[in-house]
């Protein structure tokens, strides 16, 4: 399908902008009224005339609707034996998209789409699909639901659209649906919660899209819900909202009122329900209870109230050194400390700790801090909270949790072999990482660290990829809702049907590897593909695109690449190859 068709001799193809779950996704100009409109083709069934009956029917359910928060649907045709859907047109970016929000922007948004649900719940209509991807910003303070692509009528119809397994998305399906029930409006208001959880918590209360689709089903289906930790005044209805037993939720009119009063916004719904403010009342009162109980048990959940003197990562985060929260002399008891500043990923510093020719390894990485799928057991430091991380042989690690979102990891492996204690080698790293980011903001890399340069991919971001129309388009991939790590170097994207994971990150090693691997030129730079075969596990394949070549601190040639990976066992290994290389090339843009 190319741009420029005209479809049902009305709809000119102007751009493809999405795809997912069931559909691919087109901006298209109607030149019979001169407006812009959204087009869905559909992915299966083209010329089946049942396919046909089943998008009529979507838009029955959807034309039912006229809601300020809800995504307009306009026509439903069949052009060549296509299906199509005409909806409006929303040039707006997703609310996967965000960066964290605070949590009364998340309970102003939240307000609107619980709004949205509470009038099609009324008309007997379901959405369940809700998920970040489908919200879509039409301002910072406004969006609208999108992507009634599987929604059912209250009277337990079909799955509108094409049937699967699952009704709804890994990360965001409530637990009975996980369980196999069928979705209620009670599943809508959980998948609602995991959606605002997730814009404020980073990451989906049973885990990020890094995780394997069937372990976040598993803890969806085994009711493991991360309890907030971020959520300051939205804790209580998001704990409500994400019980396990869905005849606990509120509705979604209730969860309206409560979202509003949060935000401290006046609606016309809330307006109508004078109870709304008691309704909260209550909520507060048992979420302030729950605090209490969680202290006396140990258990401590950061309110964000105590913040260190400046901001820990300073105003661009991707220019804070993780070397610098590393004495290396503290280390001195230890062995002979070597500090490694340029070597893996932008935001690790890599310790190297030798005695009697042999070495230890620490890591301090800063990272984005995941939700956690149980209660963080914590001691609160103050400035920080500290989690102990299991101890294995030789190793040991601890999290200082930082009140900004973010985390300093302190990882010990190896210290078996120095005769060292791994968790007295990480205590040690604490206590220099504590010194600094008491005083301010770490300090910016030093001149002469390679990511300074102006060609660094450190200064790029790894998910403009899906910007690209080389961008590897593939049915259950949908390129508009990736996980995105740290600094914006990593970018995952995660299949919903068949598990198939894209991931592009920037790394630095030793030079590219010729041996075993089969060398292609991408954007005019030497790159190599690591061909895994087809032997059992070998499931992936990975593409490196070298962009410069630098001289470490000790000597050694290294080079900054862009690594490309694709993961996927529904794939042959020329497949898997193929949509590496076209990811790879996706992030370069035309010359």
């Amino acid at each position: 399908m190319q741009t420029g068709r005209v479809v049902a001799d009305r709809y000119r193809l102007e751009e493809r902008i999405g795809s997912g779950g069931d559909g691919v996704v087109w901006r298209a100009t109607d030149e019979r009224l001169g407006r812009e409109v959204a087009l869905k083709r559909a992915l299966a069934g083209d010329g089946n005339p049942q396919r046909l009956q089943q998008l009529e029917r979507e838009a029955k359910l959807l034309a039912r609707l006229n809601h300020r928060h809800v995504v307009t649907i306009y026509d439903v045709l069949e052009d060549h034996g296509e299906c199509w859907l005409v909806m409006e047109y929303v040039p707006a970016r997703s609310m996967a998209e965000l960066d964290v929000v605070t949590p009364r922007q998340a309970a102003k948004l939240g307000a609107q789409i619980a709004d949205a649900l509470a009038t099609v719940h009324a008309k007997g209509i379901l959405h369940r699909d809700i998920k970040p991807g489908n919200v879509l910003m039409i301002s910072d303070d406004e969006v609208k639901l999108a992507d009634f692509g599987i929604s059912s009528d209250g009277a337990g119809d079909t799955t509108v659209t094409c049937p699967g397994l699952l009704t709804g998305s890994p990360g965001y399906v409530a637990p009975e649906v996980a369980n196999g029930a069928a979705p209620t409006a009670a599943s809508d208001v959980f998948s609602l919660a995991s959606t605002l959880f997730a814009v404020v918590e980073g990451e989906s209360p049973v885990g990020s899209t890094a995780d394997d689709i069937r372990l976040r089903l598993r803890r969806a289906a085994n009711g493991a819900i991360a309890a907030p930790r971020r959520s300051g005044p939205l804790t209580p209805v998001l704990e409500r909202m994400l019980r396990v037993d869905a005849g606990q939720r509120p509705t979604a009119a209730e969860a309206q009122e409560i979202l509003a009063d949060i935000a401290g916004v006046r609606t016309t719904r809330s307006a109508h329900h004078p109870r709304s403010a008691r309704r909260r009342a209550l909520l507060v009162t048992a979420g302030a209870l729950a605090a209490v109980a969680a202290a006396a048990g140990g258990i401590r959940f950061f309110d964000g109230t105590r913040t260190p003197a400046g901001p820990v990562l300073g105003a661009d985060l991707r220019t804070a050194d993780p070397c610098a929260l590393i004495r290396d002399a503290a280390l001195e008891p230890f062995g002979d400390p070597n500090l490694v500043s340029d070597d893996s990923g932008f935001n690790q510093c890599n310790v190297i700790v030798k005695k009697d020719r042999k070495e230890a390894n620490l890591l301090a990485l800063i990272d984005s801090a995941p939700g956690e799928q149980t209660p963080v057991q914590a001691e609160d430091k103050g400035w920080y909270r500290l989690v102990d991380e299991p101890v294995g042989e030789g190793s040991c690690g601890r999290r200082l949790l930082l009140p900004d979102r973010y985390e300093i990891r302190i990882t010990v492996t190896r210290a078996d072999l120095i005769d060292a204690d791994a968790c007295a080698m990480a205590d040690v790293a604490v206590g220099s990482a504590e010194a600094v980011i008491t005083k301010g903001p770490i300090p910016e890399r030093r001149p002469g660290n390679p990511t300074l340069r102006p060609d660094s991919f450190s200064r790029t971001d790894a998910c403009r990829a899906k910007d690209s129309p080389s961008f590897p388009d593939r049915p259950g991939i949908y390129r508009e809702n990736p996980e995105v790590g740290f600094g914006r170097w990593k970018c995952t994207w995660t299949a919903t049907d068949d598990g198939i994971v894209y991931q592009l990150r920037f790394t630095r090693a030793r030079p590219l590897v010729t041996s075993g691997a089969t060398k292609v030129t991408i954007d005019g730079r030497y790159s190599v593909i690591s061909y895994p075969g087809d032997a059992p596990g070998n499931d992936k394949c990975e593409v490196e695109a070298h962009n410069f070549t630098y001289v470490d601190a000790y000597g050694f040639d290294k080079d900054e690449v862009l690594e490309a990976t694709v993961v996927g066992r529904a794939l042959s290994p020329d497949e898997r190859c193929l949509l590496a290389t076209q990811l790879a090339t996706a992030f370069f843009p035309p010359r």
